[in-house]
């Protein structure tokens, strides 16, 4: 009999902290980032990239420690030949936070997932996804396409070394993007 166990965790997810109370503190954002990019660290140093990272997939304990949840899509950053579940050239997640690559169904890397974590928290900061469009494929064109905006625009709160790392996590070209989560853990904790 196969059966699966899932650890049972008590709290809400960051989008609905976010849906409730609007954007964040910027505080409370920098702790939601340095404890999702030493999640990523963790999962990418045993080779596994999520795919899914969004505020849906990260639950907040009351405590106030976060948790990285629904790996069901994650992949192996270098799978087996043959032992893939998805083919080269298909993309899956969700598109409000997909970098440009995946989106187009290129090959992933860890630096995906840390385009993802830029989005949670320009999200986090303005309480609002960077990208918004009438239909789906309308929103999957802008990632490729248009620049993120500053997130310091909608927000006056935010510093400029915070939204410099948003930015960075959100470059087009993944060559752009932080080298790792613990890089751009580091970014993060140099800011507060």
């Amino acid at each position: 009999m196969y059966y699966l166990t899932m650890e049972y965790v008590e709290g809400t997810s960051l989008k609905q902290l976010i849906t409730s109370r609007g954007r964040l503190p910027v505080a409370v954002a920098l702790t939601v980032g340095k404890q999702l990019c030493r999640a990523l660290e963790v999962a990418h140093a045993e080779g596994v990239i999520h795919r899914d990272i969004k505020p849906q997939n990260i639950a907040v304990e009351p405590s106030g420690f976060l948790k990285v949840m629904d790996f069901g899509i994650a992949r192996l950053a270098n799978p087996p030949q043959g032992k893939g579940l998805t083919e080269a050239g298909m993309s899956i997640g969700t598109p409000d936070y997909m970098s440009p690559e995946q989106l187009s169904g290129s090959e992933l890397d860890p630096r995906s997932d840390l385009y993802a974590a830029g989005v949670v928290l320009f999200e986090c900061v303005t309480g609002r996804v960077p990208f918004e469009a009438e239909t789906t494929w309308a929103l999957v064109a802008k990632h490729p396409e248009e620049q993120p905006p500053d997130p310091r625009s909608l927000n006056a709160d935010v510093p400029a070394p915070l939204a410099a790392v948003i930015l960075k996590a959100m470059a087009k070209d993944p060559a752009g993007r932080f080298a790792s989560a613990g890089e751009m853990h580091d970014a993060l904790a140099r800011i507060g």
